[in-house]
């Protein structure tokens, strides 16, 4: 039975039909992570580049960590495409520089995506809820260290087993069945730290954000707005890490106990963590899109990690724009496009307990009249209302009532 060759360091060839089938599920998912963590990596490279070119001031930690996650992916997922290699040759050669390259790439990929996870987590919790961040030579001084960590652990393996270290590990190649202490104290026993270091650190700083919004603990609308999305969101990076990173934490443990462990278990844990470098990009193109595509101000070392959040998380809010123009003959047009916004509510109530609270509707309108042929005119008017706020005074609750309006109108 070919399950019964997983366990062996050996050579195997030629591949069995269902280990067949899962390297390539495992290659597509390491080609598709590779490509998308490049892009990624060279768009955040390029912005970094033109940032230093127009400032002269220091780009923030958070998107340096980043840079260096994404650097991470890229290698774990060189590991995983290497079994392309395996694919055309119809053979796992345990005694190729290719094994040995994979089993490098696998150890080094693996460990520095954890450890930068982790570092990203400990560096938001620190900004977001204590608004502390290292000084810029200590913040380089742990980025060295933190990868030299990564490498030394890979090091020591090969330097005390330099001839047979990286050999065919079930369905690729990785550290010697044999020395299951190397594997666990210089891998697993790091990256099942990241893991739960990772999902408690978010945990907290997702229960704390959570309460900050409720108790309006910003004091301006833009900052609520980000800390409402980044509670939103920011559960979902561990999510994302554990669900990719444990599976194969859990076979290999399995195959370290003695456990009987199959190809294919290995194939679906493999797709899994190799897919951890495009569900990266995923996750931070979307949540944290104006690092990759707003303002230069968010590179800014001033910036916090709130500023990378997005302000919209649900379209709680928008604007109301009326475009009109004539047609050559004077006639309006048969339709009008129209986008609506929505009230947002609580800016100052912060959606906490008790009745009443500051309630404010916010629109704009623009309107372009057709002018014939001589022009076209544009009116554009900002409109705020507040109105009902509840407040607490030393005789007692009360409600004071305002109706405030302020309109701008500009005509052109």
């Amino acid at each position: 039975m070919a399950d019964s060759l997983v366990n062996e360091p050996t050579t195997l060839a030629p591949l069995p039909p269902n280990l067949y089938r899962g390297l390539v599920a495992v290659a597509v998912f390491g080609f598709l992570s590779f490509f998308t963590s490049l892009a990624l990596l060279c768009r955040l490279g390029y912005r970094l580049v033109t940032w230093k070119r127009k400032s002269q001031a220091r780009v923030n930690q958070f998107t340096i960590l980043l840079f260096n996650l994404v650097f991470a992916d890229v290698q774990q997922s060189v590991a995983f495409l290497l079994n392309t290699e395996w694919l055309r040759r119809n053979v796992l050669d345990a005694a190729s520089p290719t094994c040995w390259a994979q089993g490098w790439f696998v150890s080094t990929g693996d460990l520095a995506s954890g450890v930068f996870t982790l570092a990203i987590a400990v560096h938001s919790f620190l900004d977001i809820v204590h608004d502390f961040r290292l000084g810029h030579r200590s913040f380089l001084t742990c980025l060295a260290l933190l990868w030299a960590f990564v490498y030394m652990c890979a090091i020591i393996g090969v330097a005390l087993h330099p001839t047979d270290f990286y050999v065919r590990a079930g369905a690729w190649c990785w550290i010697n069945g044999k020395y299951n202490s190397a594997r666990l104290w210089l891998h697993y026993f790091f990256v099942i730290v990241a893991e739960f270091g990772t999902v408690i650190i978010y945990a907290l700083t997702w229960l704390i954000l959570r309460r900050r919004v409720a108790e309006s603990f910003y004091t301006t609308s833009d900052t609520q707005l980000r800390a409402r999305s980044a509670a939103r969101l920011i559960i979902a990076y561990p999510i994302v890490y554990v669900l990719c990173t444990l599976p194969l934490v859990v076979v290999r443990l399995t195959s370290m106990a003695g456990g009987a462990v199959t190809f294919l278990e290995l194939c679906v844990a493999g797709a899994l963590i190799t897919s951890n470098g495009w569900l990266d990009v995923l996750l931070y193109t979307v949540t944290r899109r104006a690092l990759l595509f707003g303002s230069d101000d968010v590179l800014d070392e001033r910036s916090r990690v709130l500023d990378t959040f997005r302000l919209r998380p649900d379209g709680a809010f928008g604007v109301t724009t009326t475009i009109e123009a004539d047609g050559h003959l004077g006639r309006r047009p048969s339709s009008r496009h129209r986008r609506k916004g929505s009230q947002l509510g609580g800016l100052v109530g912060g959606g906490g307990g008790g009745g009443g609270g500051l309630h404010s509707a916010t629109g704009s309108t623009e309107e372009l009249v057709g002018m014939g042929l001589a022009g076209v005119k544009m009116q554009t008017v900002v409109q705020t209302v507040t109105e009902s706020v509840e407040m607490e005074t030393e005789g007692g609750k009360g409600r004071t009532s305002f109706d405030t309006r302020s309109q701008k109108s500009r005509d052109k």
